[in-house]
């Protein structure tokens, strides 16, 4: 037997067979359906809701079935007009008794052999070639299919029935009316939400004794490529070639801001790398903007392996304050956490709804929630569009720049957080890790990081510094000074 035989043999032989009686059946309406006849609208009912029932098959099987979903829903609208002009132009009679005269032709024919093409073309192409049932353009192929099929048939049902009864007159354009609704209520969302003007927040804002500081010690900027050839700015604070720190800055920051902490922790007796986050620094493309929204985890590991930090032998501690202290969690709970032995978070950001945030950050942050929602939920479906809108706005009065950046794209906030499953995330740490929080945080509080983090993985242990607020954990010499004590303590050295 030659090769397509035995494929159209195997194809066969593994179709269900509850596939058979039912390909017969409608056959056997269709083939009817050539002739006039007179029957109750349900009876025309059967092959578009057999149509519409399979196509549910189909979205229940996807890989990604909120993707399915959606180039379900886009095809169904536009197959419903295109199915209601095909049944308008059927000659139809409605009779006394409720029943239907309707002239014969080959659409329920056609229709019903359709069906059945499109889905068993469909299961040959997956049975072939597995790997295409994990594939979006795949997934939202087979769901756009199905939608089609489904709104020719419910469509061409509305049309024949509205030739009969005033109400499906009326009711027929309604699910179409429903979707450009919802369509156009969306997309006013995404498009006119945007995050408020805030009056300039001093506490979060301007790092106290800045203007005293001797910018001659401040390291020359280095430069990495990241794997999409962008590059990466950085600091490096040279000590011991075996103990490194990666050192990550604030929200709307750059490493500059993190330079008294890494004085700190080079006199501890790290080598401390300062970077600025892309989006920030000059890193990157654009200021406030990645490109997609984990590149922020690909970009560390990018820089760890273009400046040498995976050499065996290296002890490595990932270390950041406040925004860039939640991407030490989420870099702590993800993937890549083996890349580092520990972590330091200093006031982490974890989450809008955690009990250690207060509302709006303490007035820091000003978050376009609708858009933010909006946008989750596209990228729940697999649609990661509009993502470089702006969702996020700092309470500072600079302007975009290499040493300022006061606003965040919904990927770049993304991809700088926790997930919205940010307990089970914070629960699954497993490498050692502390968290540092001045007692006087103006943007979060101290007092509930402790009981939480009790709560949800008594691994993690907090110290609140006494007496200090959000940016003096980073630039008083107090808190820098136990911000190194606490380095020194997580990488298992004498003295502390």
């Amino acid at each position: 037997m030659s090769q397509p035989f035995q494929i159209l043999f195997q194809i066969v032989t593994n179709t269900p067979l509850w596939v058979w009686p039912l390909m017969m059946l409608v056959v056997w309406l269709g083939v009817l359906g050539l002739r006039a006849r007179t029957l109750p609208l349900w009876r025309l009912a059967i092959l578009p809701v057999v149509g519409l029932v399979l196509s549910f098959v189909g979205l229940g099987q996807a890989a990604q079935p909120a993707l399915a979903m959606v180039a379900w829903l886009v095809a169904l609208a536009v197959a419903l007009p295109l199915g209601d002009l095909l049944g308008r132009r059927r000659t139809v009679h409605r009779l006394d008794d409720g029943r239907l005269e309707i002239a014969g032709g080959w659409f329920m024919l056609v229709f019903g052999i359709s069906i059945f093409a499109v889905r068993y073309a469909l299961g040959v192409v997956f049975g072939m070639a597995p790997a295409l049932r994990a594939d979006p353009a795949w997934i939202a192929l087979a769901g756009g299919v199905g939608g089609f099929v489904a709104g020719i048939g419910l469509g061409w049902l509305g049309g024949v029935g509205a030739r009969s009864s005033r109400w499906i007159r009326r009711l027929r354009w309604a699910p179409a009316i429903f979707l450009l609704t919802v369509a156009a209520g969306f997309g006013g969302v995404i498009a006119f939400s945007s995050p408020g003007e805030l009056p300039r927040l001093l506490a979060g804002d301007s790092l106290p004794g800045m203007s005293t500081w001797n910018m001659a010690e401040l390291p020359p900027v280095r430069r990495v490529a990241a794997r999409d050839g962008a590059s990466l700015a950085y600091r490096v604070y040279p000590a011991r070639p075996d103990r490194a720190v990666v050192l990550v800055h604030g929200s709307s920051g750059t490493n500059i801001s993190m330079h008294k902490s890494a004085q700190a922790l080079q006199a501890a007796g790290a080598t401390v790398y300062s970077i600025s986050l892309r989006g920030h620094g000059g890193s990157g493309t654009a200021n406030g903007d990645t490109s997609y929204r984990n590149q922020l985890d690909d970009d560390l590991m990018d820089f760890l392996e273009a400046a040498g930090l995976t050499k065996p032998g290296l002890q490595k501690t990932l270390i950041g304050f406040s925004s860039g202290g939640g991407f030490v969690l989420r870099a702590a709970s993800g993937a890549n956490r083996q890349a580092f032995d520990a972590y330091l978070a200093i006031s982490p950001y974890i989450a809008q709804d955690a009990p250690t945030t207060r509302p709006a950050s303490g007035g820091w942050v000003s978050v376009a929630v609708p858009r933010v929602i909006a946008l989750s939920i596209l990228d729940g479906f697999g649609m990661p569009w509009f993502q470089g809108l702006p969702v996020v706005r700092f309470a500072t009065g600079s302007a975009p720049s290499e040493t300022r950046t006061p606003v965040y794209s919904f990927r770049l906030a993304s991809g700088l957080q926790l997930s919205r499953d940010w307990r089970r995330e914070i629960a699954r740490i497993d490498r050692p890790m502390i968290i540092a929080v001045g007692e006087n945080d103006e943007l979060f509080r101290a007092e509930q990081y402790a009981p939480l983090l009790k709560d949800l993985n008594p691994r993690i242990s907090v110290e609140v510094v006494p007496g200090l607020g959000h940016l003096d954990m980073i630039a008083r010499e107090r808190a820098c000074a136990a911000i190194a004590a606490l380095w020194r303590r997580l990488s298992g050295e004498s003295g502390t």
